[in-house]
């Protein structure tokens, strides 16, 4: 059905096409798998406690009582998607363009400067990290008035008071995203529900409108708009499965074991003593040299654990591995990393290698919304100044930055033997970052001065 169509029913009809178009996902499986308090280890139904039957000292009836279990979850699945979100767009994005004529310069200008006021970069890691584990969320566009804005970049009018600002949508948040696509596999509308206070609401966007529905009984039309955009302001953006869908059963295999393991460790912590024969007297609590009186051939031992869980903490350790390696992601805990010590550039660029050919296929999906985002910006830039409108063609490219430790010492002495032994730096350039240095102006000018001997001996007298 296209958009026409679609919009020459009444609301309820419209509502109801655009919410069973929508695909289904598991996302509140993957909000509880994200959030280490609802793991299944959590549930008493899936782990209940311990039943302990035992007989009454008096009446000889069997009395049943409730032992709790441990219950230790791991946030393997927050550690998968940070790691994961950080290496992706943990260095920030930036715009690329090759720019010709003052109108191209301008809207770069611009574009950069609303990226930089919407705090983009921040936004982007958040959406990353919700895309990863809800595997769908959106950012909507629109205006607000704010003609302080663009001062200084000598335009103004009516439509120089406007601003845009970015507003991430996404099920954790309380939003229903609803993307409409038409046979070709694009978007031609955007559904988004939402509720305020005990109200229902549905706000829907094509490329002409925007039409403001309310549950009032039925579905009522309460507003519309004209879309002067041309374009839908919202860059949708969805995956099949979250980021540790393929490693899921074996962190619920982790967790029951280690909880498990606990449960054993509370068992067989505390010694227990094993009597044969007749025990005549025990010392008391705190007692120096303590003895136990038997008589006869009576023995008495203590009750060990022969046998240590090795199998145990041979698979604990074993899935732990299978868990970072399966999604590609590093195991960069302090053990670890103090483990290895001081290695080379390269060493540290194979050790990240699988990280990195991970993030270049992320790069494939999530930047293709980025690009999108940066076109709608571009377009909304022509509606605030028209100048620019005649720089659409400009193309304006988000250039990802992979983050790697990187070995500062090995890449100054390659730079030093490169050079034949000549200083690599300026001592102003060594002045601007020292950490010790506040003011380097000011400091170059005392070196200077020390240089020229004009402070003389500042110190006359020795110093005690």
């Amino acid at each position: 059905m296209t958009v026409e169509e679609l919009l020459q029913q009444n609301p309820a009809e419209i509502v109801s096409e655009i919410t069973k178009a929508r695909k289904v996902r598991d996302t509140a499986a993957y909000l509880k798998q994200f959030d280490p308090s609802k793991h299944d280890v959590h549930d008493t139904t899936k782990r209940p406690d311990k039943i302990i039957v035992t007989n009454n000292e008096t009446t000889g009836e069997e009395v049943a009582s409730t032992q709790a279990v441990s219950r230790i979850s791991v946030p393997f699945q927050q550690i998968i998607v940070d790691r994961a979100a950080t290496f992706l767009v943990g260095e920030g994005i930036e715009l690329m363009a090759e720019t010709e004529g003052d109108n191209e310069d301008l809207l770069k200008e611009m574009v950069n400067h609303t990226w930089h006021d919407t705090k983009m970069d921040y936004k982007t890691r958040q959406l990353a990290r919700v895309w990863m584990s809800e595997t769908e969320c959106a950012e909507l566009w629109y205006f607000v008035e704010k003609p302080e804005l663009w001062e200084g970049f000598g335009f103004s009018g009516e439509a120089g008071k406007f601003a845009l600002r970015c507003r991430i949508l996404a099920r954790s948040l309380g939003d229903e995203l609803y993307p409409y696509f038409d046979e070709y596999g694009d978007m031609v509308a955007f559904g988004h529900g939402y509720t305020v206070g005990k109200e229902s609401y549905f706000d829907l966007y094509t490329a002409n409108e925007t039409i403001n529905y309310k549950k009032q009984g039925d579905w009522k039309e309460v507003d519309r708009k004209t879309n002067l955009l041309s374009k839908i302001p919202v860059i949708y953006y969805e995956r099949d499965l979250p980021e540790w869908s393929a490693v899921q059963p074996m962190i619920e295999r982790y967790e029951t074991m280690i909880s498990n393991l606990a449960d054993n460790n509370d068992y067989f912590a505390n010694p227990m003593i094993v009597v044969k024969g007749e025990v005549q007297g025990f010392a008391s609590k705190g007692e120096q040299g303590k003895i136990i009186t038997t008589t006869g051939d009576a023995s008495v031992n203590y009750l060990t654990w022969d046998q240590a869980p090795q199998a145990t903490v041979f698979e604990k350790d074993l899935l732990q591995e299978m868990i970072f390696a399966g999604t590609q992601t590093p195991d960069i805990s302090f053990a670890k990393m103090n483990a290895i010590g001081n290695v080379s550039g390269i060493a540290l660029k194979l050790m990240f290698m699988d990280a990195k050919l991970k993030t270049l296929k992320h790069q494939e999906t999530f930047g293709e919304g980025v690009q999108r985002r940066v076109n709608l910006i571009k377009k909304c830039m022509a509606l605030i100044n028209t100048a620019v409108e005649s720089a659409q063609s400009l193309q304006i490219i988000p250039q990802f930055e992979f983050y790697l430790p990187s070995n500062e010492q090995e890449l100054i002495n390659m730079l030093v033997t490169s050079t034949g032994g000549k200083a690599i730096i300026s001592q102003k350039t060594a002045v601007g970052i020292n950490p010790f240095v506040t003011n380097a102006a000011t400091e170059m000018e005392v070196l200077n001065d020390e240089a020229a001997g004009q402070f003389g001996n500042i110190f006359p007298e020795p110093l005690q």
